[in-house]
């Protein structure tokens, strides 16, 4: 099904690439499931995250919600049990687990003292991510709308057709980074600007001796970025040319 292409929009994202390292133990290499799986996908993972840390998401996914919630989640120990049967498509479950990090980031309670510097950071992305999924869901397909209020197990029954569905570039983008990115731990970062500009961001630990391969690596991995932006910036350049000329009756579409 096809969807509105926002040529603007897609040169505008082109203006930077972020190059993201990762250091894990195991890995399943597999590619992004179908959008409306790979959401619960991030709910899930997100949900994990704040019941491993002691939010009782059990009992603030068992009250009504408002926006901010009625009610706050507590501490819980040991951890609370999964709430992955009550994750469902849409942005109701989104703001329960966006306002769940928001409050342990601002709990007072002498329990918080468990939530490392690292476990912040990752408490942030998801409270970042949820407002831009909550974003994501004002402005999707009617097509999309049939994965509203669908639990997994409910879209596990369903037949999943590639073109039964349309969405933008604008939101499978961001999606698939932060699909991609999950609540891991990005050891370096660099941001390369079309100015010229570049920021690196590199881990504390890896100051000390023995760091140089993955150095090599990221620095590789940048390269490659690189090259395949500048392709990315010639095509877009190519369309918008061919786009302005069409309108302007020069050429021929």
């Amino acid at each position: 099904m096809a969807i509105a292409f926002d040529l603007t929009r897609t040169a505008r994202s082109l203006l930077n690439i972020e190059v993201n390292t990762i250091v894990r133990d195991n890995m399943t290499a597999e590619q992004m499931p179908p959008p409306p799986h790979a959401l619960l996908d991030l709910a899930g993972w997100y949900a994990d995250a704040l019941c491993a840390i002691g939010v009782d998401l059990a009992a603030y996914f068992a009250t009504p919600f408002g926006d901010p919630p009625p009610t706050a989640p507590t501490w819980t120990v040991p951890p609370g049990a999964s709430v992955g049967p009550a994750l469902t498509v849409s942005s109701e479950t989104f703001a329960r687990l966006r306002w769940a990090a928001d409050w342990a980031l601002g709990s007072n309670d002498p329990a918080a003292a468990r939530i490392s510097g690292s476990t912040r950071v990752l408490l942030n992305r998801i409270e970042n991510n949820c407002d831009t999924i909550k974003e994501m869901f004002k402005h999707f397909a009617p097509s999309f709308q049939q994965f509203y209020g669908k639990t997994r197990a409910e879209l596990v029954a369903m037949a999943i057709a590639p073109n039964s569905f349309a969405m933008s570039p604008d939101d499978l983008i961001p999606l698939q980074k932060m699909w991609d990115i999950g609540l891991e731990e990005v050891m370096v970062q660099t941001i390369v600007h079309v100015t010229g500009d570049i920021t690196t961001r590199v881990q504390e630990a890896l100051r000390s001796p023995g760091s140089e391969p993955l150095f090599t690596i990221h620095r590789q991995s940048i390269d490659v970025s690189v090259a395949r932006w500048k392709d990315l910036l010639d095509a877009v350049k190519e369309i918008a040319g061919a786009a302005v000329g069409v309108l302007l009756g020069s050429r021929k579409p």
